[in-house]
C-alpha cells in the first residue's frame, strides 16, 4: 500500500466512524420514529385497531385492551366508545386526545372529519 499523507488517513478514518455510527444509529432512530411509519396497535375484544388522527368525542368506559408498539412495551389501557360510533369499529383511549383506535382495514385512507363520517356509516 503506497504511503499516504497523514491528512488523508486522518479524513478516511473520520469518514469510516461516521458510516459505522449511521448503521449503527440509523435501526433505533427509524424503529422510535412515529413519522417513519410507526404505527401503535391496540388489541380489544379479539379485534386490532390501529390508531389514526381525529378529534372525536368519548363516551361509555367500555374494557381494558392492550396497547403495543413504536418501541414500547405492551400495556393494559382503559378503552372507551365514541359518540355515534359501534365499538367494533372504532374506540378511544381516555389518556389520547386527538386520536382513534380504527379497527384494521376500516376507512382507509382517510383522516380527521372524513374519517369519522366514515366511521359513523360502518
Amino acid at each position: 500500500m503506497s504511503r499516504l499523507p497523514r491528512g488523508v488517513k486522518v479524513a478516511l478514518g473520520l469518514v469510516a466512524a461516521f458510516v459505522l455510527l449511521v448503521v449503527l444509529v440509523a435501526p433505533v432512530v427509524l424503529r422510535n420514529n412515529p413519522a417513519a411509519g410507526c404505527g401503535k396497535t391496540l388489541r380489544y375484544a379479539g379485534r386490532v385497531f390501529v390508531a389514526r388522527e381525529a378529534n372525536a368525542v368519548q363516551s361509555l368506559a367500555i374494557g381494558v385492551g392492550v396497547v403495543s408498539g413504536c418501541g414500547t412495551a405492551p400495556t393494559d389501557v382503559d378503552i372507551r366508545s365514541l359518540i355515534g360510533i359501534t365499538p367494533a369499529v372504532a374506540v378511544a383511549l381516555p389518556t389520547e386526545s386527538g386520536s382513534v383506535y380504527v379497527a384494521r382495514g376500516r376507512c382507509p385512507r382517510t383522516t380527521g372529519d372524513a374519517l369519522l363520517a366514515c366511521l359513523r356509516r360502518q
